[in-house]
């Protein structure tokens, strides 16, 4: 080897060394103040989507009774953050099950899609319940002590002679402009979002878009994005972070894509916007209807929560970074207090 050579590696090797001194320490404890975040925010089997498993089996019974009489048929499947398992625990109570209806129909039978609608909405209308048009669906809302207590919302779509699917999507007085069979995969979305990830991977992934969940419920009185746009946008950039040991860094993760998010505005060409595309043909933009006021404010909030979550990283007291977080997250982020015995074995680990 040349002096040359022999120079340069070892300028790289010290260029190596340094840079992995300077890579973050973050408190072991930390990570399982978020875990204990995770389980107080996190839907699963055993809590109030039971209840609402019967109801949408209720709804689905009287549907299929009353349509008989209009020679309609359909087959129901669960879609959104219920069928991907990312849902988190509604803030104000109002828990909500996302059900897809097909129904073998040509759309020359139901040139305007409200029509369609106002079928559903007919056979579905009791005393105990509301049922409204809403532009992508139809919601069934039960009502409890005069508040909207739990709601099931029903996207209604025709299979068309290829297989392929077309969602209903106009209110009952839209002008006719918005009324349209758009044509939509929601199966396939929800494919792409289950098979991003496996095994732990996989759960770190659904624990980071509870997180942007319940980070966009403390932080937005309007404007706020959709939540199949923050799944879509973790789908897109989150990538799993542990330690050398296996360690999974949740705060790290959420970092990475908190910061990916603020870099990619731009990506459609206009660096005041962010976009999130939908996978496959649709390729509908879900950030689309923010207006630009609303995506500056998205921007922002982006960068304080990017900047949060950096204050975590360090020989950072953790009680420090306990203070600095809940504001972002809300009341059930955990104090100190109930943070659990750290495992990882020591004050802090690195990256």
């Amino acid at each position: 080897m040349s002096v040359e050579r022999a120079i340069s590696a070892v300028l790289v090797g010290a260029f190596i060394w340094a840079f992995s001194r300077q890579r973050p320490r973050i408190s072991a404890e930390l990570q399982g103040l978020f875990e204990r975040f995770h389980d107080a925010i996190k839907l699963d089997e055993n809590d109030e989507r039971r209840k609402l498993r019967e109801k949408r089996e209720v709804i689905l019974s009287t549907l299929k009774r009353k349509l008989a009489t209009q020679s309609l048929s359909f087959e129901a499947f669960d879609q959104g953050s219920y069928a991907m398992r990312t849902g988190v625990v509604p803030k104000d109570g109002n828990y909500d099950i996302d059900v897809g209806l097909i129904f073998d129909c040509p759309c020359e039978r139901f040139p305007d899609p409200v029509t369609l609608k106002c079928l559903v909405r007919d056979a579905l209308v009791a005393n105990n319940r509301t049922v409204k048009i809403r532009r992508a669906c139809v919601t069934v809302e039960y009502i409890r002590k005069g508040v909207p207590d739990y709601h099931v919302d029903l996207a209604l779509y025709l299979r068309q002679a290829d297989g392929r699917l077309r969602l209903a999507r106009g209110r009952e007085f839209s002008e006719p402009q918005h009324r349209e069979w758009e044509w939509s995969a929601p199966r396939e979305l929800t494919q792409y979002v289950l098979a991003k990830f496996a095994g732990e991977d996989q759960a770190q992934f659904r624990r980071c878009i509870r997180y942007l969940k319940r980070w966009r419920d403390e932080n937005f009185c309007t404007g706020a994005p959709f939540s199949i746009a923050l799944t879509l946008a973790a789908a897109c950039w989150f990538e799993p972070k542990r330690t050398g040991d296996g360690v999974y860094v949740d705060v790290e993760a959420l970092h990475f894509l908190v910061n990916k998010m603020r870099s990619n505005f731009g990506n459609d060409w206009n660096f005041s916007r962010l976009a999130v595309r939908l996978p496959g043909i649709a390729k509908s933009d879900l950030m689309k209807r923010l207006t630009d006021p609303q995506m500056l404010a998205l921007k922002e909030q982006l960068k304080s929560l990017e900047l949060t979550l950096e204050k975590c990283f360090g020989d950072v007291e953790i009680s420090d970074s306990a203070a600095s977080l809940a504001p972002l997250f809300g009341s059930d982020f955990p104090s100190l207090r109930d943070a659990p015995p750290s495992t990882a074995g020591g004050k802090a680990f690195r990256i």
